[in-house]
């Protein structure tokens, strides 16, 4: 059996892993995916994840307009980067650019 790195015709360095959160899933599946995100890392490339706005985010919340899920947006960044997630696609970048900068500088005071 081959590994995905040895029998792509691509090249490797350019394959990024997007588990597609919110995409046919419901909030047990999207919650499962976000909390074992770090399983992903054995496969060897990088992961983008996007949960900006998302669904699960009015699910948990309440909040139905996707303007109002900021923080959600953020608290699920937050959680994914301590989980070694280094790709986001976001809705806010500056919000979350200060949302990451802060987080880090705590973490590595």
């Amino acid at each position: 059996m081959c590994t995905l790195k040895i029998c792509t015709p691509w090249d490797n360095k350019k394959i990024v892993l997007d588990p597609g959160i919110g995409f046919g899933k419901n909030l047990k599946h999207n919650l499962t995916l976000i909390s074992k995100i770090s399983l992903f890392h054995s496969l060897g490339f990088p992961i983008l994840i996007g949960t900006s706005r998302k669904r699960f985010i009015n699910q948990i919340s309440g909040k139905y307009d996707t303007g109002e899920r900021l923080g959600g947006t953020l608290a699920s960044v937050l959680f994914l980067l301590s989980q070694g997630i280094q790709i986001f696609r976001v809705h806010d970048a500056k919000e979350t650019k200060q949302g990451v900068l802060v987080f880090k500088k705590i973490l590595f005071n």
